[in-house]
């Protein structure tokens, strides 16, 4: 990571977005400190990951660049977010991430760590119960 980082001492890390823009990575780290990491989120238009949590984090995702589309397992948890704006989200809460496109879109990430780690630190939606469940009733 310290590669990723232009000042890095005791107290504090810099690092900038633009150099490292991997397009196409969903998980480029940035800095992490004790309880806490920044990472981006590269995604090329239409690209996009499971319905998933993190069962051990709270996340931040703030548009930089680009437009990203989320989802939510509840009714109405389907919005499209523009550059500067930004969502909150707690730690075990079921969302999904997609680029509308039609550009890249670029998403800084801000992360808490947990103290002790959970068995898994992702959980895909279709493996949990729920999901089970929605998808038995759905064949």
């Amino acid at each position: 990571m310290e590669r990723r980082q232009t000042f890095r001492n005791e107290g504090m890390q810099v690092s900038s977005i633009d150099d490292n823009m991997v397009m196409g990575r969903a998980h480029v780290p940035l800095t992490e400190i004790n309880d806490s990491a920044v990472i981006l989120n590269c995604y090329e238009a239409g690209q996009s990951d499971e319905m998933h949590a993190h069962p051990g984090e709270d996340h931040v995702f703030v548009v930089y660049r680009g437009k990203l589309h989320l989802t939510g397992v509840e009714d109405g948890e389907d919005m499209t977010l523009g550059p500067g704006q930004f969502v909150h989200i707690k730690a075990g809460y079921y969302y999904r991430l997609h680029n509308p496109g039609p550009e890249p879109g670029v998403y800084c990430q801000f992360r808490t760590l947990p103290a002790k780690q959970p068995k898994r630190r992702i959980v895909f939606f279709a493996e949990s119960a729920r999901g089970k469940r929605e998808a038995a009733a759905a064949k």
